[in-house]
This record gives C-alpha cells, sequence and structure tokens, in this order.
C-alpha cells in the first residue's frame, strides 16, 4: 500500500489483513507465502522490524514473486476472517497459532499452515534479515 507524506514522496506501509480468505487466493494462484508479522502500537521492536526489514522488503521487487508480507494488530480486539471463513477475534485468531509475543512472523502456505520456522522477536539486526530470507527459502520449498 502506497501513501503520500507531507514531502510528497511515497511511503509503504505495512498493510493489516482483515480477510484471509482474500490473501489465500492470492498466495494459491501466484504461489507464494504469507509472511504475516504480529505486531502492537506500542511495540518499539515491532516498528524497528518494519523499519528495518519488513518494509523495504515491501519495497524490493526481488520478493514479489515469493512472498505477501501482512501485518494483524493485537491492539485491539477486531475481528478477522480465518482461511476456513470464520469470523474470529485477532486474540482469537493469535491464540490458535501461539502467538504471544510481538513481533512473530509466521511463514503460512494458502491454507493457512506454517511451512517454515516461526520467528519471535528482533534480535541481532545484522543477522535478521539472513534469518528471515532462510525461512522465506524452506517455506518456498513446502509449498
Amino acid at each position: 500500500m502506497l501513501a503520500g507524506n507531507a514531502s510528497g514522496k511515497d511511503v509503504v506501509s505495512m498493510q493489516q489483513i482483515a480477510d484471509f480468505r482474500h490473501e489465500a487466493e492470492i498466495t494459491r494462484t501466484q504461489n507464494l507465502v504469507l509472511v504475516l508479522e504480529f505486531s502492537r502500537a506500542d511495540c518499539p521492536y515491532c516498528r524497528k522490524l518494519e523499519k528495518l526489514f519488513l518494509l523495504p522488503m515491501r519495497r524490493n521487487a526481488g520478493y514479489d514473486d515469493k512472498i505477501l508480507i501482512r501485518s494483524i494488530s493485537l491492539d485491539e480486539d477486531k475481528s478477522v476472517i480465518d482461511f476456513e471463513g470464520r469470523s474470529l477475534t485477532t486474540d482469537q485468531f493469535a491464540t490458535r497459532y501461539g502467538v504471544s509475543m510481538t513481533p512473530t512472523l509466521l511463514f503460512l502456505n494458502a491454507d493457512g499452515v506454517e511451512i517454515s520456522e516461526r520467528l519471535v522477536g528482533i534480535w541481532s539486526e545484522d543477522f535478521y534479515g539472513y534469518f528471515i530470507d532462510t525461512r522465506i527459502d524452506a517455506a518456498r520449498e513446502n509449498l
């Protein structure tokens, strides 16, 4: 999603997810891995993950044929539609995947199944991009 800022330049922001069926269709038809970030507004590590890694990946055309990056906020008890079309709160959805910390990155197929090892938290900024890329590569092998 592109949005203009005060300087007139385009900036990329994290796209929040509301209906997983839509993302499932995209990932299925384009053979992509869904990289799903669980975040909170008051999580400084979430902002760091987005600024240093996820947003640059969204701008990098080299990832366009590999992944679809989406985010789900655990700040409010909003509803989402899961992969089977059921309405759940974001907390219920996080609980389904055993997510209790932010940021957490999941690597999912079009059916919502984890197909690579998740990343919880952010550490070692020097190597974190490598950790994401190796998870993406492993996930693509499991598509």
